[in-house]
């Protein structure tokens, strides 16, 4: 029954009043780029031609097919009623689908309170439409041609790194372009249909180059692994391990081959402990290799044998801080104190870690604060581990990390202002230390692309003067 509702769904938005059993359309040959879409919507009985022999793949569809389309296809009720839309009255023919899709937070209309209806639906409009109805998260590189006050920039992001629609080959969206017959099908097949689904990396990194991309590219692979991993790790963390790792984030060889140092640790981040893992892909995929280190650390979180911070949360820097001893080995070198002075050992692998994070990510750890005694430690003669006596520290002050926010989240910044490109470098406008921003996309990295900076930028709104002001904020300042 719900499949029978979605056939007919698309062929009323289409304005499709019988099936036509055709084997092809005159105006879609196979070099068509769409030709896979809309003989896959019509296989499947969703869409169909003008007439027997033309799809007219270049004409365009209303807000009110859309809407219709979206309420069908996710069981809306299409009822008849009244609308929060002046101009789409409860005598409209789409009306239920209309008010039904608004009322999910589907659609919007215009700020003077109309939908109009029979106006071509963008690609924006669409993103938008597709991105709200499949409730997708993740969110891929902006456009150059969406500004940040566009109501669709986040939208248009998420649809992009689901795979259901590109840019075009000169970088551009073109948000505000009718979509057409054609484009339809392809966001919709897309949709619809994981095989049809465009290759998308949030990051525009391509996997099968085996070449180490960009400083800033890196930032943004590292970032998206931290943000989507099983056991919450701040992306902080991640990229302080890469510096100590990978001096100048670096994988591949210039023959292609992956850096292998001589104790055997494989690539950017230096995985020595294959078991378990995929050790053709921790050589040759980046990411394959990122993941990998991050599901160690999250391995080593979880340790019963490892001490803990007090209260510390996954969100809380300095709560991985044995997490990451053990990445690296809970070896008398890693010892948070020297064993013959009790003092504090700076040259410690996670000590290095932190100290990264405070000099490219401008972060302010409260590591210092964690009361360590040598008598805390034991270490065995013959293979110089360290035996933990002391399973827990108290911790009066944490860091959380700011790497984590999305879109919608408000947050307080200390910064000096809004910049209006991701960049120290770009113009500024000022606003009040401790202003509440609404962050509206998920976190972008610096224009530079060499630039060895870990923190991230976010695309924010906030108001100043009583007028809506949209810039970048740089994740360091923000403040619980």
């Amino acid at each position: 029954m719900k499949k029978l509702m979605l056939i007919l769904s698309f062929i009323l938005v289409l304005g499709f009043s019988s099936i036509v059993q055709a084997a092809g359309f005159q105006d879609v040959q196979t070099s068509h780029p769409f030709y896979k879409h809309i003989n896959y919507l019509y296989d499947e009985g969703i869409v169909n031609g003008v007439d027997a022999d033309h799809y007219k793949p270049s004409n365009f569809v209303t807000r009110s097919q859309a809407a219709l389309m979206v309420a069908r296809a996710l069981n809306l009720n299409l009822t008849a009623k009244n609308t929060i839309f002046t101009d789409v009255g409860d005598d409209y023919h789409a009306s239920g689908a209309i008010q039904s899709a608004a009322d999910a937070g589907i659609i919007n209309g215009y700020p003077d309170g109309t939908f109009k209806p029979n106006n071509y639906v963008t690609r924006g409009q669409m993103a938008s439409f597709i991105a709200r109805a499949f409730e997708m998260e993740e969110e891929a590189l902006p456009f150059a041609d969406v500004p940040l006050n566009s109501s669709a920039y986040s939208d248009i992001r998420k649809a992009t790194a689901f795979g259901v629609v590109s840019g075009y080959a000169n970088g551009e969206f073109r948000p505000n372009n009718s979509v057409t017959r054609a484009h339809f099908a392809g966001f919709l097949a897309r949709a619809l249909n994981d095989d049809l689904r465009l290759t998308a990396d949030t990051c525009g990194y391509d996997p099968n180059i085996k070449s180490n991309p960009d400083r800033q590219t890196m930032n943004c692979l590292l970032t998206t692994a931290a943000r989507n991993a099983e056991v919450p790790i701040p992306a902080e963390i991640v990229k302080g391990i890469a510096s100590v790792e990978s001096n100048g984030w670096i994988h591949f060889q210039s023959n292609g081959e992956p850096i292998i140092s001589s104790d055997g640790g494989i690539g950017l981040m230096q995985i020595t402990s294959t078991a378990g893992y995929d050790v053709e892909r921790i050589k040759y995929d980046l990411v394959y290799n990122i993941d990998t280190a991050i599901d160690m650390l999250g391995k080593n979180y979880k340790r019963s044998s490892l001490p803990k911070i007090e209260n510390a949360k996954p969100e809380d820097l300095e709560g991985w801080y044995f997490a990451i001893m053990a990445y690296n080995g809970t070896k008398a070198v890693n010892s948070p104190v020297y064993q013959a002075t009790g003092k504090r050992n700076t040259n410690a692998y996670q000590e290095r870690v932190y100290q990264t994070m405070e000099k490219n990510g401008l972060l302010e750890t409260s590591i210092d604060l964690l009361d360590f005694k040598k008598e805390d430690f034991i270490y065995a003669e013959e293979t110089n581990n360290i035996e933990f006596v002391k399973k827990s520290y108290p911790l009066t002050s944490s860091t959380l990390t700011t790497e984590e926010y999305g879109n919608g989240d408000k947050v307080k910044y200390n910064g000096s202002g809004l910049r209006s490109s991701p960049s120290t470098q770009s113009p500024l406008t000022s606003i009040t230390k401790g202003s509440v921003v609404t962050i509206i996309g998920s976190p972008v990295f610096d224009e530079n692309k060499n630039s060895t900076n870990h923190f991230v930028w976010y695309p924010v709104q906030t108001v100043i003067n009583g007028k809506s002001v949209t810039g970048y904020i740089a994740s360091p300042y923000i403040v619980k």
